[in-house]
């Protein structure tokens, strides 16, 4: 589940009947909307740590830092929040200490002024403590690594609600491949006040491992427990999860009576996957239709 977080090139390709490009790494794509926002006042964008507690062996705790990455409007008062979290980085594939920061989704958010927190999960980023959302493809390892990121989630989100800019009755869950599956898991496992949860392509092990344990379908029925709606966006060139698999872990939810509109969008790229976040243009009209729909638009 390579998700670098926005590099890598392509030529580009019609899209929506629209030619989509893609910068080179560290470039950042031009969405209209942002440069309106930058020809104001720029907007506020800072590392924040993140304090948290974590259990050791023997009894007790140790504290720790997540690092995090801070995009919001510069205006004062209190804005709307999304806490988007970040996929996997790979299984050795890609360095542990990279950053993931998102611009181009950020950027999309804060022009609708959100402020945007996208926190690193232990042992990722600069964040402290190890990384154990291991790739096995056994189902309770994954369950495991599951339950360790929703807990960084829950104090991530709890810190970022306590924040003076933001507004927490105003409150979005989103995220990118295994940060969307974490997301779409939260609001069944965790007290929440989020209002909804943007999806972007995502799940927690490859389709190919999926088909022999069926991790998705079982834990996505189980979340179907929640009522928050949500909003699940994917491309049909997923290299992790063709668009037959994607439909059959909607239908798992919703059979279970979660309600998510899906979207799953024309090819991007040479892997919609990676390149989802990076496009806006594409999934960005269903994303304000969805905002309006839930009272944040």
């Amino acid at each position: 589940m390579f998700d670098p977080g926005g590099t890598g090139r392509d030529s580009g390709r019609a899209v929506n009947g629209r030619r989509v490009f893609v910068a080179g790494l560290g470039a950042a794509l031009l969405w209209p909307g942002r440069a309106r926002a930058q020809s104001g006042s720029a907007p506020v964008s800072e590392t924040a740590w993140i304090p948290i507690t974590e259990a050791v062996p023997l009894g007790g705790t140790r504290a720790l830092r997540l690092e995090a990455t801070v995009t919001r409007p510069a205006a004062p008062g209190r804005h709307p929040l999304l806490v988007f979290n970040h996929g996997s980085t790979g299984a050795g594939r890609a360095p542990a200490t990279a950053t993931v920061r998102y611009p181009e989704t950020a950027a999309f958010f804060v022009e609708r002024r959100f402020a945007v927190v996208i926190p690193m999960r232990r042992g990722r980023g600069a964040s402290e403590g190890d990384y154990r959302e291991t790739y096995e493809c056994d189902a309770r390892t994954l369950a495991r690594g599951v339950e360790r990121g929703l807990a960084d989630v829950e104090q991530a989100i709890a810190w970022a609600l306590a924040q003076p800019w933001a507004d927490p009755s105003r409150f979005l869950l989103g995220g990118m491949s295994r940060g969307g599956f974490l997301s779409i898991l939260y609001p069944s496992e965790r007290q929440t006040t989020a209002r909804g949860v943007v999806n972007l392509a995502g799940g927690w092990t490859v389709e190919r491992c999926d088909e022999r344990i069926s991790f998705h379908a079982s834990t996505l029925a189980r979340a179907g427990r929640t009522r928050l709606p949500m909003l699940w966006l994917y491309s049909e060139n997923d290299r992790n999860y063709g668009p037959a698999a994607v439909r059959s872990y909607h239908r798992a939810f919703t059979q279970g009576g979660g309600q998510a509109e899906l979207r799953i969008f024309p090819p991007i790229g040479n892997d919609g996957h990676i390149l989802l976040p990076r496009h806006p243009e594409v999934w960005g009209q269903a994303v304000d239709d969805y905002l309006r729909r839930i009272g944040l638009g």
